[in-house]
């Protein structure tokens, strides 16, 4: 079957696309696509020249700039590369150079469209950084290069990230929270955590100090969860490797987007980290605060295999005086135990009576029961995972500091369902 496509533009013919469908069903479909492309091509070259030409004359240095011509560029686009002319000016006093249509059509610096960016940077929160050329190839019909994909991601990441941080910093210097984003929830929970993964910098090794190591470095996640009225859980989560005061203030600038200041009941829930405790302190005061029930049984299953001749009868009954009376009960338990315990048995159960001592506030768990309330940190195990975890700590993998925060601020926005509103408000540097 040989089919042709003639383009027509206000009534004068623009361009011819053939195609000649042949084969099996799939080679068709192939064949058609790559037919849709080539008439894209078409349209998107008459439709960036006139871009082009729509753009006002700039200026600089207080004066109008020199009109100095027009100029070639290719752009990647999703329907392939298209290559048009556009005006390049030039100001009389600096001598910069600019090109104001680069702005309306590509995305940033890179000689490739929004649309196509787009694309790319959401595969690139999925699939590993030497597989995207061929993807991309696949899909769109343009070849690229790793570096120039690597550039681009970078970018966009980092104005994501730049973004994020400007936003919590002006809320806390202003001491406004930003407006509910959706209806409160009756009961909100905010948690926080750190997750590690390698990075590209090196340290002597401590066995061998001829050799190097790679440095792992820790990934501050966030979360604000709560259930809707059928029970059904929802998330926001935020990402960062600011200091926790820095990193608070994202996490409570996302946490009053999400209800927190309405809510009923506030929860904070955490593991036995001293900075997520700092950042309650700071932030969540008036939430009240759960240690995660499972990283408390994690110090009692510790000290047991230490303690006791039979460490499951004595983590149990430990376990069991923490669930029914609470870190109160356990803590009273632990010191009739330590009268009894001589030597090292003794050291590990003073460390013990410590850890609880200190977080004796956070265990309540009878009343949290009562409540209904969440004592894991599950949620927040499970965000670790999800953004970071999945995507950073691949097999051999290991990362900039720019590259890091990049991915996972674009995995972030994604997970958040803030993809397309990210896109349409994104504005980078030429």
């Amino acid at each position: 079957m040989s089919v042709k496509v003639i383009v027509e533009v206000d009534g004068r013919e623009v361009g011819i696309s053939q195609v000649e469908l042949l084969g099996t069903a799939a080679q068709m479909e192939e064949q058609v696509k790559a037919a849709l492309q080539q008439t894209g091509r078409i349209l998107l070259k008459r439709g960036f020249q006139e871009v082009a030409e729509q753009t006002r004359v700039p200026s600089c240095c207080g004066q109008t700039m020199k009109n100095c011509g027009f100029r070639p560029i290719t752009v990647s686009t999703t329907c392939g590369n298209v290559t048009f002319s556009r005006r390049r000016y030039r100001c009389k006093q600096c001598d910069r150079e600019f090109y104001p249509a680069d702005a309306s059509i590509c995305c940033g610096c890179h000689r490739i469209s929004q649309p196509l960016a787009k694309r790319i940077c959401q595969l690139a929160t999925l699939e590993h950084f030497p597989r995207l050329p061929d993807l991309v190839a696949a899909q769109h019909g343009v070849t690229m290069a790793h570096d120039t994909i690597l550039e681009l991601v970078h970018d966009v990441g980092t104005a994501a990230d730049q973004r994020r941080l400007a936003e919590a910093r002006r809320s806390t210097q202003q001491r406004v929270a930003p407006p509910p984003e959706r209806a409160a929830p009756s009961t909100i929970y905010i948690s926080c955590d750190g997750v590690m993964y390698c990075t590209n910098l090196t340290e002597p090794h401590p066995e061998d100090p001829s050799r190097a190591r790679l440095i792992w470095q820790q990934m501050k996640v966030g979360c604000v969860y709560w259930q809707d009225a059928k029970e059904c859980w929802h998330k926001q989560m935020i990402w960062g490797r600011e200091s926790p005061e820095e990193f608070g203030a994202s996490l409570w600038q996302l946490a009053c987007q999400c209800g927190y200041q309405q809510a009923h009941e506030k929860i904070f829930a955490a593991d036995g980290g001293s900075w997520c405790w700092d950042i309650h302190a700071r932030y969540f005061s008036e939430a009240t605060g759960i240690l995660d029930w499972y990283h408390a049984s994690e110090h009692i299953w510790g000290a047991a295999k230490i303690i006791a001749d039979d460490a499951k009868i004595w983590a149990h009954s430990a376990l069991d005086q923490m669930h029914d009376g609470g870190g109160i009960a356990l803590l009273t338990w632990l010191k009739l135990q330590f009268l009894q315990t001589r030597g090292k048995r003794r050291a590990a159960l003073e460390d013990l009576i410590s850890y609880v001592a200190t977080k004796v506030n956070l265990m309540q768990y009878p009343d949290y029961r009562r409540h209904g309330w969440q004592i894991g940190s599950g949620m927040i195990e499970s965000t670790c995972k999800q953004l970071v975890g999945q995507r950073l700590k691949g097999p051999g993998m290991h990362w900039s500091e720019h590259g890091a925060l990049a991915i996972t601020a674009l995995r972030a926005i994604d997970f958040n369902g803030k993809w397309n509103s990210f896109w349409n408000t994104l504005a980078l540097s030429i």
